[in-house]
């Protein structure tokens, strides 16, 4: 089961680094809001590679709600409002991850 959410958790890292990177390819983007949320799934990546338990859930902690609030403030950027119905599934894939790793590791 921790070989399961670690693949989970680095999948769900890169597909947002990369649709961080993607998104400058866009006309109209905040630098800020991409770096942070590039800089927030790095985070979450990097609570992988932490031994103690304790430090690997806080960082996993903060690179969830780093993504969250840097989609969220992109939301606000891009369209004026962000999209709650995937900001509500988003925040219950958080919450998941963070339930597996809090039980798993």
């Amino acid at each position: 089961m921790i070989l399961v959410i670690d693949i989970f958790i680095t999948l769900y890292a890169l597909l947002t680094m990369a649709a961080a990177i993607a998104h400058l390819l866009s006309k109209d983007i905040s630098i800020t809001l991409i770096v942070g949320l590039f800089l927030s799934a790095f985070i979450t990546l990097t609570s992988l590679m932490i031994s103690s338990r304790l430090l690997s859930l806080d960082t996993l902690l903060l690179g969830l709600l780093g993504i969250s609030v840097f989609t969220l403030a992109n939301g606000y950027h891009l369209y004026g409002r962000p999209h709650w119905s995937h900001h509500l599934i988003r925040l219950v894939v958080h919450i998941a991850i963070f339930v597996i790793a809090l039980m798993t590791w």
